[in-house]
């Protein structure tokens, strides 16, 4: 169990906020679809699994409809490399409904003299933004419920969180899209940029799980503009699975920006014929029809079908 020692800054409620661009090549827009999964950005460290993990997008310590009594739950990040920062602000959305005595925190690591610090969120609901030092090495949620009640109808969620850094240098790129599509035996890929700035080449990769990712080909962009500019790549022949490809933009300075993962869905689909037709052309019904037909498929192929 973590011990709060600092409350080391003043919780913003913040109604309406456009997320600055941080120098960092990792800017983190923590993701809650799954949790403790390969490639997952949180775990849970400490308190029952069956209860608490993601739901819906959400980190949630009431999955299975309200949250356990006498628990300490603590879910912790990956670590965090900040040295490129000059600031840490971090983005929280939080709904809540817990008892009285029950507590929810969220903490950072210190890196400097391993140190927890945080700040205590138990009852709060919206949006909030706090500072913290670049020194912080990985964050954590966590909710003490060693209190007494009824737990009926209680619950927390955390909607989402993001750091970032609104001192540092915007990256080189405004992406508008990212887009791809399936087309004979390839699939093509699509992206256009707003504005670009010292921006050196647009690099593919490619996944067959959204986890393990290889390059599939680079792309030289504009260096600098300030129109809408398109860019296109085709991967040949792509696996008879789900394609997952995601955009990596480099500057001339090696900084680097990994944008959204795309699907194109190249899963090999079974024609099955949806009616069959005679050799001049009219609608028959096969199960009162001996003799060569015609079966048209549901994807408007046709073949001639003998029935019996």
């Amino acid at each position: 169990m973590k011990t709060l020692i600092l409350i080391c800054s003043t919780i913003y409620i913040v109604v309406l906020y456009t997320v600055a661009n941080s120098q960092t090549p990792y800017p983190k827009n923590w993701d809650f679809t799954s949790i403790g999964q390969t490639g997952d950005d949180w775990k849970l460290v400490l308190g029952p699994t069956g209860n608490a993990g993601a739901h819906g997008g959400q980190l949630c310590f009431n999955q299975t409809g309200n949250y356990i009594d006498n628990q300490y739950y603590s879910f912790e990040s990956d670590t965090i490399d900040l040295a490129l920062w000059t600031e840490g602000e971090l983005l929280f959305s939080v709904q809540q409904n817990i008892r009285n005595g029950d507590k929810l925190y969220i903490y950072y690591l210190d890196g400097v003299d391993m140190l927890w610090y945080g700040w205590d969120i138990s009852g709060e609901n919206g949006v909030y933004l706090v500072d913290f030092p670049t020194t912080a090495i990985l964050f954590s949620v966590d909710f003490n419920t060693n209190t007494n009640g009824n737990i009926n109808g209680k619950y927390v969620h955390i909607d989402y969180m993001y750091i970032t850094d609104p001192g540092g240098t915007a990256l080189p790129v405004t992406l508008l899209d990212f887009n791809g599509h399936a087309h004979d035996n390839s699939n093509h890929l699509n992206w256009s940029t707003a504005s670009e700035s010292n921006s050196d080449y647009f690099e593919v990769e490619h996944s067959l799980d959204a986890y393990e990712w290889t390059s599939i080909g680079t792309v030289p962009a504009a260096g600098n503009s300030n129109m809408t500019l398109g860019y296109s790549m085709i991967h040949e022949s792509p696996r008879f699975a789900i394609n997952y490809y995601r955009l990596v933009q480099y500057d001339w300075d090696g900084v680097f920006e990994i944008f959204d993962t795309i699907a194109i869905d190249n899963r090999k689909k079974e024609k099955r014929i949806v009616k069959y037709v005679s050799l001049s052309g009219k609608e028959i019904d096969p199960e009162s029809t001996i003799g060569l037909v015609i079966g048209i498929y549901d994807d408007g192929t046709t073949s001639k079908v003998y029935l019996k």
